[in-house]
Protein backbone atom coordinates (compact mmCIF):
# COMPACT_ATOMS: atom_id res chain seq x y z
CA UNK A 1 0.00 0.00 0.00
CA UNK A 2 2.47 2.39 0.86
CA UNK A 3 5.12 1.43 -2.22
CA UNK A 4 1.37 2.06 -4.60
CA UNK A 5 0.88 5.59 -2.58
CA UNK A 6 4.72 6.57 -3.41
CA UNK A 7 4.62 6.04 -7.15
CA UNK A 8 1.34 7.65 -7.03
CA UNK A 9 3.29 11.03 -5.45
CA UNK A 10 5.79 10.63 -7.80
CA UNK A 11 3.71 10.47 -11.15
CA UNK A 12 1.80 13.69 -9.31
CA UNK A 13 5.03 15.63 -8.60
CA UNK A 14 6.12 14.76 -12.40
CA UNK A 15 3.04 15.96 -13.79
CA UNK A 16 3.68 19.60 -11.81
CA UNK A 17 7.08 19.51 -12.72
CA UNK A 18 6.17 19.50 -16.66
CA UNK A 19 2.89 21.82 -16.78
CA UNK A 20 3.75 24.91 -18.74
CA UNK A 21 4.29 28.08 -16.43
CA UNK A 22 1.26 30.30 -16.50
CA UNK A 23 -0.15 33.34 -15.31
CA UNK A 24 -4.07 33.17 -14.37
CA UNK A 25 -7.24 35.46 -15.30
CA UNK A 26 -9.77 35.35 -12.35
CA UNK A 27 -12.90 37.19 -13.69
CA UNK A 28 -15.85 38.64 -11.33
CA UNK A 29 -19.06 38.98 -13.41
CA UNK A 30 -22.36 39.80 -12.60
CA UNK A 31 -25.48 39.04 -14.37
CA UNK A 32 -23.46 36.75 -16.48
CA UNK A 33 -24.21 33.30 -15.29
CA UNK A 34 -23.88 30.55 -17.49
CA UNK A 35 -22.16 33.21 -19.88
CA UNK A 36 -18.91 31.93 -21.89
CA UNK A 37 -16.01 33.79 -21.35
CA UNK A 38 -13.16 33.84 -24.10
CA UNK A 39 -9.34 34.75 -23.33
CA UNK A 40 -7.51 35.49 -26.47
CA UNK A 41 -3.55 36.51 -27.19
CA UNK A 42 -3.28 39.41 -29.46
CA UNK A 43 -0.40 39.73 -31.84
CA UNK A 44 0.23 42.46 -34.39
CA UNK A 45 -1.09 40.21 -37.11
CA UNK A 46 -3.60 37.91 -35.24
CA UNK A 47 -5.76 36.59 -32.22
CA UNK A 48 -5.06 33.68 -30.87
CA UNK A 49 -7.50 31.13 -28.76
CA UNK A 50 -6.21 30.85 -25.40
CA UNK A 51 -8.94 29.57 -22.82
CA UNK A 52 -12.85 29.64 -22.68
CA UNK A 53 -15.15 28.92 -19.90
CA UNK A 54 -18.45 28.84 -18.24
CA UNK A 55 -18.89 31.59 -15.53
CA UNK A 56 -20.51 30.34 -12.53
CA UNK A 57 -21.79 32.07 -9.49
CA UNK A 58 -20.80 35.49 -11.32
CA UNK A 59 -16.77 33.95 -11.07
CA UNK A 60 -14.57 32.41 -13.49
CA UNK A 61 -11.24 31.44 -13.78
CA UNK A 62 -9.00 31.01 -17.17
CA UNK A 63 -5.32 30.52 -17.88
CA UNK A 64 -2.86 31.27 -20.64
CA UNK A 65 0.82 29.80 -20.88
CA UNK A 66 3.24 32.81 -20.25
CA UNK A 67 4.63 34.23 -22.77
CA UNK A 68 6.47 37.61 -24.24
CA UNK A 69 5.97 40.08 -21.36
CA UNK A 70 4.49 42.85 -23.85
CA UNK A 71 1.96 40.42 -25.10
CA UNK A 72 -1.68 41.80 -25.29
CA UNK A 73 -4.68 40.15 -24.41
CA UNK A 74 -8.56 40.01 -25.31
CA UNK A 75 -11.58 38.63 -22.73
CA UNK A 76 -14.38 38.45 -24.75
CA UNK A 77 -17.94 37.61 -22.47
CA UNK A 78 -20.96 36.62 -24.22
CA UNK A 79 -23.59 39.25 -23.66
CA UNK A 80 -20.70 42.21 -22.88
CA UNK A 81 -21.07 44.48 -25.55
CA UNK A 82 -17.35 45.99 -25.17
CA UNK A 83 -14.63 43.62 -25.23
CA UNK A 84 -11.60 43.84 -22.81
CA UNK A 85 -8.13 44.51 -23.41
CA UNK A 86 -5.19 44.01 -21.29
CA UNK A 87 -1.77 44.22 -20.67
CA UNK A 88 -0.71 41.09 -17.78
CA UNK A 89 3.16 41.00 -18.22
CA UNK A 90 2.40 37.19 -17.36
CA UNK A 91 1.20 38.56 -14.30
CA UNK A 92 -2.61 37.57 -12.57
CA UNK A 93 -5.35 39.63 -13.38
CA UNK A 94 -8.61 40.59 -11.98
CA UNK A 95 -11.35 41.79 -14.36
CA UNK A 96 -14.43 42.64 -12.56
CA UNK A 97 -17.60 43.14 -14.96
CA UNK A 98 -21.12 43.99 -15.20
CA UNK A 99 -23.09 42.61 -18.20
CA UNK A 100 -25.64 44.98 -17.99
CA UNK A 101 -23.15 47.82 -17.62
CA UNK A 102 -19.78 48.05 -19.67
CA UNK A 103 -18.59 50.89 -17.70
CA UNK A 104 -18.06 49.35 -14.60
CA UNK A 105 -15.04 47.15 -16.55
CA UNK A 106 -12.16 47.10 -14.09
CA UNK A 107 -8.99 45.86 -14.63
CA UNK A 108 -6.22 44.90 -11.84
CA UNK A 109 -2.68 43.42 -13.44
CA UNK A 110 0.48 44.71 -14.01
CA UNK A 111 2.39 48.47 -14.11
CA UNK A 112 1.48 48.87 -17.84
CA UNK A 113 -2.13 47.81 -17.56
CA UNK A 114 -2.19 50.46 -14.35
CA UNK A 115 -1.00 52.79 -16.86
CA UNK A 116 -3.49 51.71 -19.60
CA UNK A 117 -6.25 52.30 -17.44
CA UNK A 118 -5.44 56.15 -16.02
CA UNK A 119 -4.90 56.72 -20.25
CA UNK A 120 -8.36 55.37 -20.85
CA UNK A 121 -9.70 57.39 -17.57
CA UNK A 122 -8.26 60.18 -18.99
CA UNK A 123 -9.25 60.09 -21.97
CA UNK A 124 -12.52 59.43 -21.34
CA UNK A 125 -12.35 62.33 -19.09
CA UNK A 126 -11.46 64.74 -21.84
CA UNK A 127 -13.54 63.40 -25.05
CA UNK A 128 -16.60 64.35 -22.60
CA UNK A 129 -15.12 67.83 -22.11
CA UNK A 130 -14.52 68.10 -25.96
CA UNK A 131 -17.55 66.28 -26.88
CA UNK A 132 -20.28 69.88 -26.52
CA UNK A 133 -17.93 71.68 -28.63
CA UNK A 134 -17.69 68.95 -31.53
CA UNK A 135 -21.06 68.54 -32.03
CA UNK A 136 -21.64 72.41 -32.20
CA UNK A 137 -19.12 72.36 -34.92
CA UNK A 138 -21.04 69.21 -36.41
CA UNK A 139 -24.16 71.05 -36.19
CA UNK A 140 -22.65 74.31 -37.89
CA UNK A 141 -20.84 72.20 -40.42
CA UNK A 142 -17.56 73.86 -39.12
CA UNK A 143 -15.07 71.58 -40.28
CA UNK A 144 -12.21 73.89 -39.87
CA UNK A 145 -13.22 73.91 -35.67
CA UNK A 146 -14.38 69.81 -35.82
CA UNK A 147 -10.84 69.23 -37.06
CA UNK A 148 -9.10 71.21 -34.33
CA UNK A 149 -11.28 69.77 -31.57
CA UNK A 150 -10.06 66.12 -32.83
CA UNK A 151 -6.11 67.45 -32.71
CA UNK A 152 -6.56 68.87 -29.28
CA UNK A 153 -7.82 65.48 -28.19
CA UNK A 154 -4.64 63.83 -30.34
CA UNK A 155 -2.41 66.32 -28.64
CA UNK A 156 -3.36 65.09 -25.32
CA UNK A 157 -3.08 61.62 -25.72
CA UNK A 158 0.45 62.31 -28.00
CA UNK A 159 1.82 64.25 -24.74
CA UNK A 160 0.32 61.32 -21.98
CA UNK A 161 2.87 59.30 -24.63
CA UNK A 162 5.51 61.29 -24.50
CA UNK A 163 5.72 61.76 -20.55
CA UNK A 164 5.38 58.14 -20.45
CA UNK A 165 7.95 57.03 -22.60
CA UNK A 166 9.39 54.64 -19.51
CA UNK A 167 6.40 52.13 -19.98
CA UNK A 168 6.16 49.53 -22.61
CA UNK A 169 1.79 50.39 -22.68
CA UNK A 170 2.91 53.73 -24.06
CA UNK A 171 4.15 52.21 -27.00
CA UNK A 172 1.23 50.31 -27.74
CA UNK A 173 -0.92 53.02 -27.13
CA UNK A 174 1.14 54.58 -29.70
CA UNK A 175 0.55 51.86 -31.88
CA UNK A 176 -2.92 51.61 -32.05
CA UNK A 177 -3.29 55.00 -33.08
CA UNK A 178 -0.29 55.87 -35.54
CA UNK A 179 -2.28 56.42 -38.29
CA UNK A 180 -4.02 59.48 -36.81
CA UNK A 181 -0.20 61.16 -35.76
CA UNK A 182 1.18 63.37 -38.28
CA UNK A 183 4.09 61.40 -39.97
CA UNK A 184 6.78 63.78 -37.90
CA UNK A 185 4.38 64.18 -34.71
CA UNK A 186 4.96 59.84 -34.83
CA UNK A 187 9.20 60.12 -35.33
CA UNK A 188 9.43 62.41 -32.54
CA UNK A 189 7.52 60.48 -30.05
CA UNK A 190 9.54 56.96 -31.27
CA UNK A 191 12.95 58.94 -30.09
CA UNK A 192 11.83 59.28 -26.39
CA UNK A 193 11.68 55.70 -26.41
CA UNK A 194 15.63 55.25 -27.14
CA UNK A 195 16.68 51.43 -27.79
CA UNK A 196 13.49 50.52 -26.36
CA UNK A 197 13.04 46.82 -27.55
CA UNK A 198 9.46 46.40 -28.09
CA UNK A 199 7.43 44.62 -30.57
CA UNK A 200 4.82 47.77 -31.24
CA UNK A 201 8.09 49.92 -31.22
CA UNK A 202 8.95 47.43 -34.82
CA UNK A 203 5.57 47.83 -35.74
CA UNK A 204 5.55 51.61 -35.67
CA UNK A 205 8.64 51.69 -37.22
CA UNK A 206 7.67 49.40 -39.96
CA UNK A 207 4.40 51.85 -40.75
CA UNK A 208 6.84 54.59 -40.93
CA UNK A 209 9.08 53.42 -43.06
CA UNK A 210 5.86 52.32 -45.24
CA UNK A 211 4.66 55.98 -44.90
CA UNK A 212 7.64 57.40 -46.19
CA UNK A 213 7.56 55.79 -49.61
CA UNK A 214 3.92 57.27 -49.78
CA UNK A 215 4.87 61.08 -48.98
CA UNK A 216 4.37 63.90 -51.21
CA UNK A 217 7.42 63.40 -53.73
CA UNK A 218 7.67 59.93 -53.83
CA UNK A 219 7.16 57.65 -57.02
CA UNK A 220 3.55 55.79 -57.07
CA UNK A 221 3.39 51.88 -56.01
CA UNK A 222 1.63 50.47 -58.97
CA UNK A 223 -1.03 48.17 -58.54
CA UNK A 224 -3.66 45.93 -60.74
CA UNK A 225 -7.28 45.52 -60.10
CA UNK A 226 -10.34 43.93 -61.80
CA UNK A 227 -13.58 45.88 -63.33
CA UNK A 228 -16.98 44.41 -62.48
CA UNK A 229 -16.34 42.52 -65.89
CA UNK A 230 -13.70 41.30 -64.65
CA UNK A 231 -10.71 43.49 -66.75
CA UNK A 232 -7.56 43.98 -65.31
CA UNK A 233 -6.48 47.57 -64.92
CA UNK A 234 -3.45 48.72 -64.11
CA UNK A 235 -2.64 51.40 -62.43
CA UNK A 236 0.20 52.94 -64.32
CA UNK A 237 -1.12 52.53 -68.31
CA UNK A 238 -3.92 55.41 -66.38
CA UNK A 239 -0.92 57.71 -64.68
CA UNK A 240 1.14 57.48 -68.23
CA UNK A 241 -2.07 58.59 -70.33
CA UNK A 242 -2.81 61.30 -68.34
CA UNK A 243 -1.89 64.69 -66.52
CA UNK A 244 -2.97 63.99 -63.73
CA UNK A 245 -4.37 60.99 -61.90
CA UNK A 246 -6.27 60.77 -58.64
CA UNK A 247 -6.36 57.26 -57.22
CA UNK A 248 -9.82 57.65 -55.20
CA UNK A 249 -10.23 54.85 -52.30
CA UNK A 250 -13.74 54.40 -51.41
CA UNK A 251 -16.78 52.45 -50.48
CA UNK A 252 -20.49 52.12 -50.79
CA UNK A 253 -21.57 51.60 -47.21
CA UNK A 254 -19.05 55.20 -46.22
CA UNK A 255 -21.24 57.45 -45.99
CA UNK A 256 -18.34 60.20 -46.15
CA UNK A 257 -17.60 58.44 -49.39
CA UNK A 258 -20.61 59.22 -50.72
CA UNK A 259 -20.77 62.73 -49.65
CA UNK A 260 -17.42 63.73 -51.64
CA UNK A 261 -18.40 61.85 -54.74
CA UNK A 262 -20.48 64.55 -56.16
CA UNK A 263 -17.01 67.24 -55.35
CA UNK A 264 -14.63 64.34 -57.07
CA UNK A 265 -17.61 64.45 -59.97
CA UNK A 266 -17.78 67.82 -60.63
CA UNK A 267 -14.12 67.84 -60.23
CA UNK A 268 -13.58 65.26 -63.26
CA UNK A 269 -16.33 67.35 -65.28
CA UNK A 270 -14.45 70.07 -65.17
CA UNK A 271 -10.95 69.11 -65.60
CA UNK A 272 -10.81 65.99 -67.51
CA UNK A 273 -10.07 67.54 -70.74
CA UNK A 274 -7.12 69.22 -69.68
CA UNK A 275 -5.87 65.79 -68.66
CA UNK A 276 -7.47 64.95 -65.61
CA UNK A 277 -8.60 60.82 -64.56
CA UNK A 278 -9.69 59.02 -61.76
CA UNK A 279 -9.91 55.47 -60.52
CA UNK A 280 -12.06 54.52 -58.24
CA UNK A 281 -10.79 51.63 -56.02
CA UNK A 282 -13.84 50.26 -53.83
CA UNK A 283 -13.19 48.06 -50.98
CA UNK A 284 -17.00 46.45 -50.93
CA UNK A 285 -17.36 43.03 -50.87
CA UNK A 286 -20.80 43.16 -52.39
CA UNK A 287 -20.63 43.44 -56.28
CA UNK A 288 -24.19 44.56 -56.61
CA UNK A 289 -24.07 47.50 -53.63
CA UNK A 290 -20.99 48.67 -55.05
CA UNK A 291 -22.35 48.70 -58.61
CA UNK A 292 -25.55 50.54 -57.38
CA UNK A 293 -23.80 52.89 -55.74
CA UNK A 294 -21.60 53.55 -58.82
CA UNK A 295 -24.93 54.42 -60.70
CA UNK A 296 -26.38 56.57 -57.79
CA UNK A 297 -23.48 58.63 -57.75
CA UNK A 298 -23.12 58.65 -61.35
CA UNK A 299 -19.66 57.89 -61.15
CA UNK A 300 -18.61 57.89 -64.91
CA UNK A 301 -14.90 57.43 -64.50
CA UNK A 302 -13.22 53.80 -64.53
CA UNK A 303 -14.02 51.63 -61.43
CA UNK A 304 -12.16 48.39 -59.49
CA UNK A 305 -12.66 46.37 -56.78
CA UNK A 306 -10.30 45.65 -53.67
CA UNK A 307 -12.08 43.25 -52.21
CA UNK A 308 -8.53 41.63 -50.80
CA UNK A 309 -7.66 45.23 -49.59
CA UNK A 310 -4.00 44.64 -51.63
CA UNK A 311 -4.12 47.88 -53.18
CA UNK A 312 -5.08 49.52 -49.89
CA UNK A 313 -2.40 47.69 -47.74
CA UNK A 314 0.55 48.95 -50.20
CA UNK A 315 -1.53 52.68 -49.68
CA UNK A 316 -1.51 52.43 -46.12
CA UNK A 317 -5.07 53.02 -46.45
CA UNK A 318 -6.83 52.77 -42.50
CA UNK A 319 -10.01 55.62 -43.62
CA UNK A 320 -11.98 56.26 -46.66
CA UNK A 321 -12.33 58.51 -48.45
CA UNK A 322 -8.99 58.19 -49.24
CA UNK A 323 -6.76 59.87 -52.34
CA UNK A 324 -3.84 60.24 -53.70
CA UNK A 325 -2.99 62.57 -56.90
CA UNK A 326 -0.54 61.34 -59.36
CA UNK A 327 1.57 63.47 -62.35
CA UNK A 328 2.39 62.04 -65.26
CA UNK A 329 5.30 61.12 -64.20
CA UNK A 330 4.37 58.73 -61.64
CA UNK A 331 5.40 61.28 -58.66
CA UNK A 332 2.87 61.64 -55.82
CA UNK A 333 1.97 65.45 -55.70
CA UNK A 334 -0.99 65.54 -53.29
CA UNK A 335 -3.09 63.43 -50.85
CA UNK A 336 -6.21 63.55 -48.96
CA UNK A 337 -7.59 66.26 -51.06
CA UNK A 338 -11.17 66.80 -50.14
CA UNK A 339 -14.30 69.34 -51.40
CA UNK A 340 -12.88 72.53 -52.51
CA UNK A 341 -9.20 71.77 -51.63
CA UNK A 342 -9.40 69.33 -54.79
CA UNK A 343 -11.02 71.68 -57.38
CA UNK A 344 -8.37 74.16 -56.31
CA UNK A 345 -5.26 71.64 -56.50
CA UNK A 346 -6.25 71.03 -60.27
CA UNK A 347 -6.84 74.63 -61.09
CA UNK A 348 -3.60 75.16 -59.59
CA UNK A 349 -1.88 72.47 -62.11
CA UNK A 350 -3.81 72.73 -65.07
CA UNK A 351 -5.09 76.11 -65.49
Amino acid sequence: MRKNLFFILIIALGLVSCSKPSFKVNLQCQNGEDAMAYLSKVTIDDIIPIDSTTISNGQAKLKAPLSDVQDLYLLVIEGLRDYILFLPENKDVTIVADIDNPAATNVTASEAQALLNTFNSQMSQKSEELYPAYLEAQKNNDESAAQSIVDELNDYKFNFIKNNSNNFASLYILNDMKQDCPLDTLKALVSNFGDTKSIYLDAINEYIDKQEKLEIGQPFIDFTLKTILGEDVKLSDIVSANKLTLVDFWASWCNPCRKENPNVLAAYNKYHKAGFEVLGVSVDQDDAEWMKAVRDDELIWTQVRDADNSASDLYSIYYIPSNFLIDQNGTIIAKGLRGEDLEAKLDELLK
